[in-house]
């Protein structure tokens, strides 16, 4: 490792809830490995039914990771992240989740790339385990997202062990300049506090600022998916989870992207439609089969994708009632069906 990127000081970041086993196993992987962070984060939220006795079950990680709790007023993904960054005091921050456990040259493979000063990111692959299994194999594309919005994550599968420059990193492994990474967007929570996209939003907000993101495969974190808490479902046809995610979705691409993309946009999401987000194409292709289901997710998604545009307008162009909404911490949100 060059001089540079090693006089760089690694804040490492790890929201948890009702995840304490998980999260013990992340820290004894990170206390195993290659570098030290300058400090470890782990931000709780203040309800965490498992929160009690954690001060206690990680200290012996205490000196090691230079670790603190931060506790969290306002659940979910977003704002416990937001409140790990208000408080990392390193040049870089890296973000993990608490069901994966990095790899022994984790941090020395994110924190190189970082000697080059127009890098302000660096992410890497999430080994995902199901069970005895690990998902994926082989990947083409990694990072990107079309002229038409459609985001290609595929940060779990195997590329040649090269750093890649892409578009977006997935938040199970991902790190930003600290000088160069925004607070994360509160309207993407829809009071959830645990949108999808997000760590998309965060790195397209980056790239805004001029800096490059790269992908190195061979930073590796292995990820055991936990049950999920809250209104956010590992199930993608929930009509909740639909929701959230086209909402999160239009918000992205108009909020980041100029008009023509947007329409390109709008004639592939209402059109076509992509995953559990329904257009009229993959509707008419479902409904036969399912005609009652089919039909309740591709409403959802078009409800979802309306109300994210909407948001969009609404954070851009604000009113005073707006205004209220946001400094009260209760977003208008719909219910979903």
């Amino acid at each position: 490792m060059n001089q540079a990127a090693d006089n760089l000081r690694l804040t490492v970041i790890i929201p948890t809830y009702g995840r304490r086993e998980s999260l013990l196993r992340c820290l004894a992987g990170l206390a195993g490995g290659d570098r030290r962070p300058h400090e470890t984060l782990v931000v709780v939220h203040e309800e965490d039914p498992q929160a009690h006795g954690l001060e206690a079950e990680v200290a012996p990680y205490r000196e090691a990771l230079g670790l603190r709790l931060v506790w969290s007023a306002r659940a979910g993904q977003i704002h416990q992240m937001n409140a790990g960054l208000a408080e990392a005091q390193g040049d870089v921050v890296c973000f993990t989740d608490d069901d994966c456990v990095p790899r022994r040259d984790w941090l020395q493979r994110l924190s190189a790339p970082y000697a080059d000063p127009t890098v302000g990111g660096v992410g890497g692959r999430d080994v995902v385990h199901r069970g005895s299994s690990i998902s994926g194999g082989p990947g083409r594309r990694v990072g990107r997202i079309s002229r038409w919005g459609r985001v290609i994550g595929n940060h779990h599968l195997e590329f040649p062990p090269r750093p890649v420059e892409v578009e977006h990193l997935k938040g199970a492994n991902m790190s930003f300049r600290r000088a160069a990474v925004p607070p994360l967007d509160p309207n993407m929570a829809l009071g959830t506090g645990s949108g999808s996209l997000n760590d998309t939003d965060l790195s397209l907000a980056v790239r805004a600022r001029g800096y490059r993101l790269l992908y190195d495969p061979q930073a590796l974190v292995d990820h055991y998916p936990a049950p999920r808490h809250g209104a956010t479902h590992r199930d993608t046809h929930h009509p909740e989870q639909v929701y959230l995610d086209s909402h999160n979705w239009a918000y992205l691409v108009f909020k980041h992207f100029p008009w023509g993309r947007r329409l390109a946009f709008l004639m592939y999401a209402f059109g076509i439609g992509c995953g559990n987000r329904l257009g009229l194409v993959k509707y008419l292709c479902l409904v036969w089969r399912q005609p009652r289901a089919a039909t309740q997710q591709w409403w959802t998604t078009c409800r979802g994708l309306l109300a994210g545009i909407r948001d969009y307008r609404r954070a851009a162009h604000p009113t005073t009632a707006d205004t209220i909404r946001q400094e009260s911490g209760a977003p208008e949100r719909e219910t979903i069906g």
